[in-house]
């Protein structure tokens, strides 16, 4: 039999496109107040946005009739005809997202236009009009959701933490900084203000979120057709990022995102940058005409659809190639120390005062002038038949089957955490002889064994190494610092200040000695002793960076994570040249692992090939 489903039903439905998380529903709240065309927005949540969200703003507000008519569905003061939806110049056109937050919350809505006496108040609850009158207010909307998903508990299950959750309206908060440096933005959270910034330039804003360091080697972009026009800021390649953690686009002012522009700005820094492992920064606006574009290809208008993506790929792939070619891309090489002239200089508007200096050095970055050279270029080992492919991808399997076979004995019998995991007498076959190692390439270090020889990857050895020796410390609580000469002092975005105050216990326990500073500055004065030369200053912004890409994998366990990112971010690296003693070092820490064959993610760390396959391959029978 079918029915029409009752509007509650009908709205909860909805809600589950357009509201996923509190982040949803800030995003949809500070559209509107945008599209209600205010100087002045202010964000206050409590809880993680879980027990309260309230969005104010002081825009044209609406009158009484209009307040009922804003929590039915696909009610709007957006759109009137079918020309209108091709031609979407708000952020608002829909109708649902409203009514689908009303259904799943306690709303209150106070809002009084400019000619209005008086401002109109209503309360909803789960859809449900329970009050309306008249109040006291100034001009403008204040929309305050309480207790969000309180009537649907299996969704409020599937919540993540409160930092995680955070997080993501801080984000999310962090694009419309960026998008309208024209609008005043407070955001508050547990009665403490995060973010508050007055009308200002796109880079003033930039400077305010991610500080002057940053701010200071962006390159700024701008190009203009007749029918887009691209500007904005890119990263020099010597700050690129290990994840893609800070890459905004906006279109028409809209955050989005686009796979397709993504691929041409980084088309745009080929040969300048890792294209595994590195990611540059940018902040792009693009300007389209509004019929050029679909906006209403995906539930939360997250993702677009152009009539010509082959135009604006070129395009924006040119404008930053232009860019990043007519600017000078040598990186500084800096070191904290005394101020030359004993000052004390105070920090704009955080009471700090900063006693260090800069100094800088040149170092020439190179460009290659030919695909097979330069720092984007990787060396690849070609198997010229499909028989050598086969046959080396039989012989690696064959390896980690007899491994495992021998690590988890004949029953299969998982391995229970902090056993070791290596049987001795495959430790016994396959050592390597430390006395005759050669490194491949800065990247390999090859070793002869009984059976034949051992290649061995630098950085994933040492990964290993570092990984196990970080979760000894945090469960021993046994944490061996050294302390810097100098603090480095760094600001960091609010959410990534909650996610560093969620981590400190574990962080401290594995070496690193910090100050925190809210809202959003840290000072390092000590870190891990494992920590490289000349990355005492990187290895927090990276670690929190990897932890972030890995707890977005879905792996729950904190301090796992957190080891297996101190782990990437310390280590050696492909390209780090290791004298033979550092080899020898190398290999004796990792067979005193508990699993040194492969890294905490599955990589494998060795590969032997044998007496049996050279001669094979060479044809000896003896």
């Amino acid at each position: 039999m079918i029915r029409k489903l009752p509007s509650y039903i009908a709205n909860q439905i909805a809600a589950g496109e357009v509201v996923q998380r509190p982040e949803s529903v800030v995003k949809e709240l500070v559209e509107n107040a945008i599209d209600a065309g205010g100087d002045t927005v202010e964000i206050i949540i409590a809880g993680a946005g879980k027990n309260l969200i309230q969005v104010i703003d002081n825009g044209s507000g609406m009158s009484e009739e209009d307040v009922l008519l804003a929590f039915e569905r696909h009610a709007t003061s957006k759109i009137e005809t079918v020309e209108d939806l091709q031609a979407i110049k708000t952020f608002g056109f829909r109708g649902e997202a409203l009514p689908s937050i009303a259904s799943i919350a306690q709303v209150e809505l106070k809002t009084r236009r400019a000619e209005d006496d008086v401002a109109t108040y209503v309360r909803i609850s789960g859809g449900e009009v329970e009050e309306m009158t008249k109040a006291q207010a100034e001009v403008g909307t204040s929309i305050t959701v309480k207790n969000l998903f309180f009537n649907t508990p299996a969704r409020r299950h599937f919540l993540k933490s409160n930092s995680t959750e955070f997080r993501h309206i801080s984000d999310t908060v962090q694009k419309y900084v960026l998008a309208y440096p024209n609008i005043h933005i407070k955001f508050s959270s547990d009665g403490q203000v995060i973010l508050d910034v007055a009308p200002g330039t796109l880079l003033e804003r930039v400077t305010a979120l991610f500080g002057e360091k940053i701010a200071s080697s962006l390159i700024e972009v701008e190009e203009r057709t007749d029918t887009l026009s691209v500007s904005g800021f890119i990263g020099r390649p010597n700050f690129a990022r290990r994840t893609r953690g800070h890459q905004f686009l906006f279109l028409n002012t809209r955050p989005i995102i686009n796979r397709s522009i993504n691929h041409a700005v980084f088309k745009a820094y080929e040969h300048l940058l890792d294209p595994n492992s590195e990611y540059p920064m940018y902040i792009l606006f693009l300007n389209v005409d509004t019929r050029m574009v679909d906006v209403n290809v995906h539930p939360q208008k997250l993702e677009v659809k152009f009539s010509d993506d082959r135009h604006v790929y070129n395009l924006v792939q040119a404008v930053v190639r232009q860019g990043l070619y007519q600017h000078d891309l040598t990186p500084s090489l800096q070191f904290r120390g005394q101020n030359v002239a004993g000052e004390r200089r105070t920090i704009r508007g955080t009471g700090r005062v900063d006693d260090s200096d800069d100094w800088e050095f040149p170092m020439k970055e190179e460009k290659a002038s030919h695909p097979s050279s330069g720092p984007g270029y990787r060396e690849r080992t070609v198997l010229t038949s499909p028989h050598d492919r086969e046959e080396m991808e039989k012989s690696i399997n064959e390896l980690f089957q007899s491994l495992d076979e021998k690590i988890t004995g004949t029953t299969g019998r998982p391995v229970e955490q902090g056993e070791l995991l290596v049987d001795k007498e495959i430790l016994a076959d396959t050592m390597p002889d430390t006395h005759m190692l050669w490194q491949l390439h800065n990247k390999y270090i090859l070793a002869p064994i009984k059976s034949g020889l051992m290649i061995i990857d630098q950085h994933v050895a040492h990964e290993r190494i570092l990984y196990e020796k970080a979760l000894h410390m945090m469960e021993n609580a046994l944490p061996f610092s050294q302390q810097l000469l100098f603090p480095h002092s760094v600001r960091i975005v609010p959410g990534d200040f909650t996610l560093l105050e969620e981590l400190r216990p574990d962080l401290e326990r594995m070496g690193f000695v910090l100050r925190l500073e809210p809202p959003n500055f840290v000072t390092v004065e000590g870190v891990p002793q494992d920590v490289r030369v000349g990355m005492e200053e990187r290895i927090l912004e990276e670690l929190l960076e990897q932890f972030k890409e890995y707890h977005a994998l879905e792996n729950t366990d904190q301090r796992d994570n957190l080891a297996a990112s101190f782990g990437c971010r310390a280590a050696i690296k492909s390209g780090d040249k290791l004298s033979p003693a550092e080899m020898q070092m190398l290999i004796d820490q990792l067979f005193a692992t508990k699993m040194p064959y492969v890294c905490p993610h599955g990589r494998p760390i060795v590969i032997k090939l044998s007496l049996a396959e050279l001669d094979r391959r060479f044809g000896r029978t003896s």
